[in-house]
């Protein structure tokens, strides 16, 4: 068979198949991130060959859309299934990362799970350090305390 086809090379005769850049980390995250229907075919074909040839890629791909459905769907009652699986087949990672989930259980549980958010405590927050920002040095405590009680939020 190799003889017959480096008679081919030899004769010119050969075909050689095109090959394909190699797409960039970023590129694999975001195809792997993103929901297999919106993704193009030969974007779903490359993704295939890829994660085909790296089994911890396949493995690291399934937990991530599991976790992103967990708190999409905020089912935080399910995070406990999805963290034995992460711990027990999951690439490095995915375990570091579920074991820091673990650090604080109870707050990333009610996360994926209540409908509350802190979103507007931390925009006020954010307010008020842009207005201490912009007058540093400047101003007394007296004149930040009135800038951040005269503008709205």
């Amino acid at each position: 068979m190799v003889t017959k086809y480096v008679a081919t090379l030899r004769a010119g005769t050969a075909v050689l198949e095109p090959t394909q850049p190699i797409p960039s980390p970023r590129r694999i995250t975001t195809w792997i991130m993103r929901r297999p229907e919106s993704l193009s075919d030969s974007q779903r074909d490359q993704l295939d060959r890829i994660l085909d040839a790296c089994p911890d890629l396949a493995s690291a791909r399934d937990l991530a859309h599991e976790f992103s459905r967990i708190a999409r769907e905020r089912r935080g009652q399910d995070l406990i299934h999805w963290m034995t699986r992460a711990l027990d087949e999951g690439p490095q990672p995915v375990q570091g990362f579920a074991a820091f989930l673990q650090n604080d259980w109870d707050a990333v549980v009610n996360g994926l799970t209540l409908p509350w958010s802190s979103g507007a405590v931390e925009g006020q927050v954010t307010r008020i350090k842009l207005i201490k920002r912009r007058s540093y040095g400047r101003a007394s405590f007296g004149l930040l305390r009135t800038l951040v009680l005269a503008q709205p939020p």
